[in-house]
């Protein structure tokens, strides 16, 4: 059993972020006959994207496929035909054929990860293709510069509705305190040492998760079953900065 699955533990933290994406879901899956069903989800690296777009699998049974760089097109389209459980065709075409029948007898939200990746490689009107094939949700979600990539792409653009573009918000103080509490078990962290973490890592939520795994380590490691800021002192935290260069 891992520490995840004990009593009490929360299977999943609910981040702001997680809500916006698990909002936009539910706004595509109601939304009426006549409106586009795509969506976007962009932001800076770190802010917890890809994390909620786990919680959306988890949660919703979204099916959540994230982009690799040395994909082609018969690779990605395999990986979102496996991700759908099916197995891939002999054929790039026979491939989205099948995932196109599938998601319009299913209707599956699909979330496309790393869609940067899709759009640098020119395969981001799979994205359109699948939606057109079967009117089901399919999210993109990638950096902050995805909405303006996306402008080259109008059959894309003008298909994501209005209430589905999600901008991924830095972490706040109530999203550190779910992180602690899902992720600490040794200690109890005070809100005046989440806070001085919040600052020095930009509110970055995969920088937040390192730091109190080090905070958690320390406070083990003396006894301490209160981490505080006047505890933690002026010791180094995680910024996500490259080490100096030695002199």
């Amino acid at each position: 059993m891992t520490r995840h699955e004990r009593i009490g533990k929360p299977a999943a933290a609910m981040l702001h972020n997680v809500h916006a994406l698990l909002e936009a879901i539910e706004r595509l899956r109601n939304r009426k006959d006549h409106l586009p069903g795509l969506g976007c989800m962009y932001g800076p690296s770190g802010y917890g994207k890809t994390y909620a777009c786990a919680t959306a699998a988890a949660t919703l049974g979204a099916v959540h496929v994230e982009a690799k760089e040395h994909w082609g097109k018969k690779e990605f389209a395999a990986a979102v035909a496996t991700g759908l459980g099916l197995t891939p065709g002999r054929t790039i075409a026979a491939t989205v054929d099948a995932i196109g029948d599938y998601m319009r007898d299913y209707q599956p939200v699909l979330l496309l990860d790393e869609a940067d990746l899709l759009v640098r490689k020119g395969m981001v009107e799979y994205a359109r293709t699948f939606h057109m094939l079967s009117e089901a949700p399919v999210i993109l979600i990638g950096e902050e510069t995805l909405p303006s990539a996306l402008k080259r792409y109008e059959r894309i653009h003008n298909r994501i509705l209005k209430g589905a573009w999600v901008p991924a918000q830095p972490a706040s103080l109530a999203d550190a305190r779910q992180l602690a509490q899902m992720f600490v078990d040794g200690c109890r962290v005070e809100d005046d040492l989440l806070a001085h973490v919040l600052s020095t890592t930009r509110q970055v939520v995969r920088l937040i998760v390192s730091n109190l795994e080090e905070i958690e380590q320390a406070a083990i490691a003396e006894g301490r079953e209160i981490a505080d800021r006047a505890w933690w002192g002026s010791r180094d935290l995680d910024t996500g900065s490259a080490p100096a260069r030695r002199k």
